[in-house]
């Protein structure tokens, strides 16, 4: 049983879409995949139906199976989302379902908010998410991030915080690459090798209008 946590070096950096892709190839190869999201923002009425966006997005690919602990409306941190919901997290509900849910896969994607030092619940922001969920079952992380100016900051410093907290990480996966690189997205990796020694797991190209099979053959050589 492999239990993988998907973190950002910000949001809107493509999390989502690299867990999609993740689980899309892993169960193009046989395995039985979930995917397993804590926190779910900025839920919304469509056809009467409430819709939690990340596993609304997997289920247009799919059917895997998928479950979130707590659905929020705002379209901001967990933690304020539940206050604006006036909503009380326990921590330990989380807990007991990814315990239970991540049990029944040969592997689990779990996706976060943000990065590492957004708040998910009072007093405790994701990367303390990904020590409790540790305690439960062991999981690996995965960083993503984009060769985008003004990302190896962010990537750097979010692989320090891993080190520094003790965070099993995986590797790193740059996301959304684009065919004509500016002078900076060419040196990214050049330069990210000079200080830090992560296993850059792939480098994911923009896929314009994508559909399963593109995002399979996008994945499908990462080995987890």
């Amino acid at each position: 049983m492999k239990n993988i946590f998907i973190t950002g070096v910000d949001t809107d950096i493509g999390k989502t879409f690299v867990s999609i892709g993740l689980l899309l190839a892993a169960q193009n190869k046989g395995l039985n995949v979930g995917y397993f999201k804590p926190f779910q923002s900025g839920a919304y009425i469509k056809n009467d139906e409430t819709i939690a966006p990340d596993l609304y997005e997997l289920k247009k690919f799919s059917n895997i199976p998928s479950k979130y602990s707590y659905l929020f409306n705002g379209e901001v941190s967990p933690h304020l989302a539940s206050i604006l919901d006036n909503i009380e997290v326990d921590i330990e509900k989380v807990k007991q379902d990814y315990s239970e849910f991540s049990s029944k896969f040969d592997m689990t994607i779990i996706e976060g908010a943000g990065g590492f030092y957004c708040p998910a619940v009072k007093g405790k922001l994701f990367i303390d998410i990904i020590k409790e969920l540790n305690k439960v079952q062991k999981l690996e992380t995965i960083v993503v991030t984009t060769s985008k100016l003004g990302r190896l900051n962010h990537t750097l410093m979010t692989l320090e915080l891993a080190k520094i907290n003790k965070i099993d990480i995986k590797g790193l996966i740059i996301n959304d690459v684009s065919d004509s690189q500016t002078l900076s997205e060419e040196n990214f990796v050049k330069e990210l090798k000079m200080f830090s020694d992560v296993n850059i797991l792939a480098n994911i190209k923009h896929i314009k209008n994508p559909d399963k099979n593109r995002i399979i053959d996008a994945f499908k050589e990462i080995n987890l």
